[in-house]
């Protein structure tokens, strides 16, 4: 019997199973039924009992001729999703279902034209065009996939046109030392929830995901540290999980100043008030640092709204979104003198060049002391 496991989410605890069944014919791959969401253990016994009994009596799989482009998206997504996180295949579907397939999903596979594929990609363009790209990315792949199971020989993704990308919301996703000093005086008016995350954000350069994941034991107050090792996403449903960081090198430990951690100890205070009073237990181990009035951890879309509406109450900030606080932090620590190395492992980027290629953004301030720099030289 296959085994059934625990996880968590921000609903609380479920449990799933993963039942093997057998090899795909047309792929060569190995299938598996995957069940998630149950309650309890006797649920997910009971369940997986009936399943493997229809696996073992061929009652569950029906065979089904592929012919449209959404039947082979079927398939390739069972077998993708096994080869990514589960928060990146929750992004991937809703690519799929509310763009992609929309456009060509009813297409046979081996009816779709240049002409097709090219009025999808113009059609992405209008909706999305910051990330229309992603889009004719996975059709793509799809499509390769497609060619791989000998239902087409041609990828007319590879051959459209793609339209020019309109400029980004902003000239820069950045704010300066006077533009923050701004952005965080509103953010303090607003609550000290806010102004305590958003200070985090642009004087630690975590990630979003990083920082709503954060409990009060990766916080140490007598040496000014925050310990990272996990971030919040989403799993394939939507819901909210905890798991590792992006990468290995992003697990770090970060020095941080002084007045930061008074202000984060002084939310932690008002915290464990506001959780007394409901009758929880604010000293539990694994506590979120932010939270929601259920006192679950925030979500990303819910810290975006904070920040557009402290931008909308500015007088004049730039429309940077809640991942342009790591660029802030990366652009401040380069003009404070920090070396690229230094900023990287702050950053915890696996890779050099991706801190010098995203987060090398140059103030006027400092592009004006480039030339001067030169004059100094040449005089």
């Amino acid at each position: 019997m296959a085994k059934i496991t625990e996880y968590q989410t921000s609903k609380g605890k479920f449990y799933r199973f993963r039942v093997y069944a057998g090899v795909d014919e047309m792929t060569g791959k190995k299938k598996y039924i995957k069940r998630a969401g149950f309650k309890t253990k006797a649920e997910a016994k009971k369940e997986l009992v009936k399943l493997e009994y229809d696996v073992s009596s061929g009652g569950y799989f029906k065979p089904k001729e592929v012919k449209t482009v959404r039947d082979v998206y079927d398939l390739w997504i069972e077998q993708y999703s096994y080869t990514v996180k589960e928060s990146s295949i929750y992004i991937i579907k809703n690519h799929f279902t509310s763009r992609i397939l929309p456009m060509i999903g009813s297409y046979k596979v081996d009816d779709l034209t240049l002409g097709i594929c090219q009025r999808a990609v113009n059609e992405w363009y209008k909706a999305r065009p910051a990330t229309f790209n992603m889009l004719v990315v996975y059709a793509s792949r799809l499509m390769e996939y497609a060619i791989k199971l000998e239902l087409t020989d041609k990828n007319h993704f590879k051959r459209v046109t793609k339209p020019r990308r309109k400029p980004k919301r902003s000239d820069r996703n950045f704010l300066d030392v006077n533009e923050l000093k701004q952005f965080l005086a509103i953010a303090e008016k607003k609550s000290l929830q806010r102004y305590t995350l958003f200070r985090l954000l642009a004087y630690s350069g975590m990630r979003i995901g990083e920082l709503i994941a954060l409990t009060w034991d990766d916080v140490s107050f007598s040496d000014n540290t925050i310990n990272v090792t996990k971030t919040l996403s989403l799993d394939p449903n939507g819901n909210a999980i905890i798991q590792p960081p992006k990468t290995a090198s992003s697990k770090r430990l970060l020095d941080m100043d002084s007045e930061t951690m008074q202000i984060l100890k002084r939310w932690q205070i008002m915290q464990a008030s506001y959780l007394l009073k409901r009758g929880i237990n604010a000293m539990d181990k694994g506590q979120a640092v932010f939270i929601n009035p259920q006192n679950k951890h925030l979500t990303s879309a819910g810290v975006r709204g904070w920040c557009n509406a402290i931008i909308k109450a500015s007088d004049g900030l730039p429309n940077v979104t809640v991942h342009g606080f790591r660029h802030t932090h990366a652009t401040l620590l380069f003009s404070a003198g920090a070396s690229a190395k230094e900023i990287q492992i702050r950053l915890g980027h696996s890779n050099i060049a991706t801190t010098l290629d995203i987060y090398m953004h140059l103030t006027r301030k400092d592009q004006k002391e480039t030339v001067n720099k030169l004059v100094r030289y040449l005089g």
